[in-house]
């Protein structure tokens, strides 16, 4: 087999950075089995190795909100280092739909390191950003949303 030359090597690894991210988010909105978690956990990582060679930053960063969602779902205190560099690059720019989802993953996220009342405050941040989607947007969002645990609880 020929070595792949420059420009293959962006288009696989473009290819398998939508392949990774496409099936990350689709395992994260299910009840998943131990293996399964694992396997989110790859995809997630797959994901952000792939758009590190070939994605713009907001790729990188939507990457590394995956990983933090799959960490969240492990229940690894780790999930907060992404959770935070993903919201740092977002905070207050990018579409709603990315603000309800990076507040949303950092509340999850912060509840899970025992960081209550930050974790309730960006979860009611996430909540006023999902009254602002277009339907199909909140349908995507809500998704997720179901499944993050409700700090105020």
């Amino acid at each position: 087999m020929a070595k792949p030359n420059s420009e293959e090597i962006s288009r696989f690894n473009r290819y398998f950075a939508i392949e990774s991210n496409n099936e990350f988010w689709s395992l994260s909105e299910s009840d998943l089995s131990q293996e399964e978690k694992k396997r989110l956990l790859t995809v997630a990582f797959s994901s952000l190795y792939h758009w590190s060679e070939v994605g713009t930053q907001e790729n990188i960063e939507l990457a590394n909100l995956a990983i933090a969602r799959a960490l969240c779902i492990n229940d690894s205190p780790l999930c907060i280092q992404f959770a935070k560099t993903a919201f740092s690059y977002f905070d207050g720019q990018g579409a709603n739909w990315i603000q309800a989802f990076t507040n949303a993953i950092l509340s999850h996220s912060l509840l899970i390191t025992g960081e209550r009342a930050q974790a309730i405050e960006f979860y009611e941040k996430s909540l006023g950003y999902q009254l602002k989607l277009s339907e199909g947007d909140n349908k995507v969002f809500d998704a997720t949303f179901k499944t993050v645990p409700d700090p105020r609880a």
